[in-house]
């Protein structure tokens, strides 16, 4: 029996010590995924080929200095919807109607069904 748990102990011990990482790949070196990477490091994919890094790439901005249009002309003036003096569209239709009231406000209860005092109680079904 003490074999057997030590060889359970040693194949145990073989087995974790052959399926744990060494810490990941050290900067610099290609990856494929940030995971692969050392502790603190990324894999960056801002570089060809992806290496681990301690952090990613920058990527450039937009050149501010170079403006996208001449500041001095205005934009276009929007598109009317419709001709100038045009009547406005029918406003639609209320969503629904207001239910007309189940009975008159002062309309007495329904009486109950009067049962003799003698009467034997209904079994239950």
């Amino acid at each position: 029996m003490r074999r057997a748990f030590m060889l359970v102990l040693v194949l145990a011990a073989a087995v974790t010590s052959a399926c744990g990482s060494s810490g990941g790949k050290a900067a610099g070196e290609e990856c494929v995924a940030s995971s692969e990477c050392a502790a603190g490091l990324v894999c960056d994919f801002g570089q060809s080929p992806a290496v681990c890094a301690g952090m990613g790439t920058p990527r450039p901005d937009a050149n501010p200095d170079v403006p996208d249009a001449d500041p001095t002309v205005p934009d276009a003036v929007p598109a009317p919807d419709a001709e100038p003096g045009a009547p406005d569209a029918a406003p639609p239709p209320p969503d629904a109607m207001t239910p007309p009231p189940d009975a008159a406000p002062d309309a007495a209860p329904a009486p109950d069904a009067e049962i003799p005092p003698d009467a034997e109680p209904a079994p239950d079904a």
